[in-house]
């Protein structure tokens, strides 16, 4: 009997890891989905490149709520009621976007909604995947956010591309897709009911006020310093790239809009597992040094209509952008607890969204006033600033030693973990 059960429990917990991770990619696909499609909302509602920016900073807003509030409350032992409640309220942000079409206010509703539930749904897919797969769930989880967003921009530019109805056509796709996927979903949280019911009440450890990273100060900016580096320069590509490629270059095409971003999150995704087959990794210095290089490169190509130059630029950056992320994320969870890293991972986050979308905005904003070749200058400009500095702070102090990192802090670092 017990040789029997064991088999069947060890299945539905891979069973239950992956349509957890099924779903949260699922959602993700839907943060993206509208990306290409923001010139186009621009070209038909006359909208500004800021309020263009606008639409997607507010994306970024909703993540840094939604995040600041998870890691401030215990919801995430209510994580087998939040992921599929984050799909419904998915298909309802698809709704809201549908309408968008006509109106600009439901646009900004449906991100914001978007925005919520991806934020709701990582702290519970991490909960759920963990929970099933164990350490190696945290780089199941985060692959398949960056997996998400990849599929999102591809269907995005390519439905609205060759399928009837650009703006309404895609968020049907992603709707039946969200549908399919929550079935798959709730019935393989039921199988393993037993499984989540053990993992979900751990008893609540009390009576000492955790204690705070053990980083110095100058270590602790570098890695919020270099963690943003590579968080920003995805919310450039996604938000401002897009509409000023199309700008400049006089294409029509949503496709050619969203090259760049795609290019870039297609190396950001496959770059880890490259170099770790190669056995080496890119050292901070070097990722840093690839950002700035990359953001010169985009901003030179947006300024000459040089579509090539932009794609060089985004190859620099999805190479730099996965390693400094996962560095950042490591200098600043050396020696934590799980406990304690969850939380700080989260203020990590949130820093790194809401920083960013200050950058898209402020790109936007320079963009609408004098073009988007002189926003993208700007924006380059402080790329080039941000990782000099990082680069300054972070100079021996890159390095963590073994027997300061814990097993959780090594397993996020590894490669597709960010």
């Amino acid at each position: 009997m017990t040789s029997t059960a064991q088999p069947v429990g060890a299945r539905r917990k891979r069973v239950l890891g992956a349509a957890a991770a099924g779903a949260f990619a699922s959602l993700v696909v839907g943060s993206n989905v509208p990306g290409p499609l923001l010139p186009l909302y621009a070209d038909r509602m006359s909208l500004s490149t800021f309020a263009v920016s606008a639409l997607f900073a507010v994306y970024l807003v909703a993540l840094v709520i939604t995040f600041t509030v998870m890691a401030r409350t215990r919801l995430t032992r209510y994580a087998w009621a939040l992921l599929p409640a984050a799909m419904l309220g998915g298909v309802v942000a698809d709704l809201s976007l549908l309408a968008g079409g006509e109106s600009v206010m439901f646009l900004f509703l449906g991100r914001f909604l978007t925005g919520t539930c991806v934020g709701v749904a990582t702290g519970a897919t991490a909960t759920i995947v963990v929970a099933a797969r164990g350490e190696k769930g945290r780089t199941i989880a985060s692959s398949g956010a960056i997996f998400g967003s990849f599929v999102g921009l591809i269907l995005g530019a390519v439905v609205a591309e060759y399928l009837p109805g650009p703006t309404t056509t895609v968020y049907l796709v992603h709707m039946t897709l969200l549908t399919v996927v929550a079935v798959v979903l709730v019935i393989a949280l039921y199988s393993a009911r037993e499984t989540l019911r053990v993992a979900l009440h751990e008893p609540v450890v009390g009576g000492t006020p955790e204690s705070e990273p053990p980083v110095e100060r100058r270590a602790r900016a570098a890695g919020y310093g270099i963690g943003l580096a590579g968080w920003a320069i995805g919310g450039i590509a996604v938000g401002i790239l897009p509409t000023a490629v199309r700008e400049q270059t006089g294409s029509d095409s949503l496709v050619v809009g969203a090259l760049a971003p795609v290019v870039l999150l297609s190396i950001a995704w496959l770059s880890p597992f490259v170099f770790a087959a190669l056995q080496t990794a890119l050292r901070p210095v070097q990722s840093l040094a690839l950002i700035g290089l990359g953001a010169v490169l985009c901003a030179m190509g947006v300024v000459l209509a040089s579509l090539p130059l932009v794609i060089a630029g985004c190859v620099c950056w999805g190479l730099g952008q996965g390693f400094a992320y996962a560095c950042g994320l490591r200098i600043l969870t050396r020696g934590l607890s799980a406990v304690e890293q969850g939380r700080t991972a989260s203020r990590f986050a949130s820093f790194c969204y809401g920083l960013t979308a200050v950058l898209a905005l402020g790109t936007g904003a320079v963009s609408t006033a004098w073009g988007t070749g002189a926003g993208m200058t700007v924006a380059g400009v402080v790329f080039v600033a941000l990782c000099t500095t990082v680069a300054i702070l972070g100079r021996d102090r890159w390095d963590v030693p073994k027997a300061a990192e814990s097993p959780v802090s090594q397993t996020v670092a590894a490669p597709g973990a960010v």
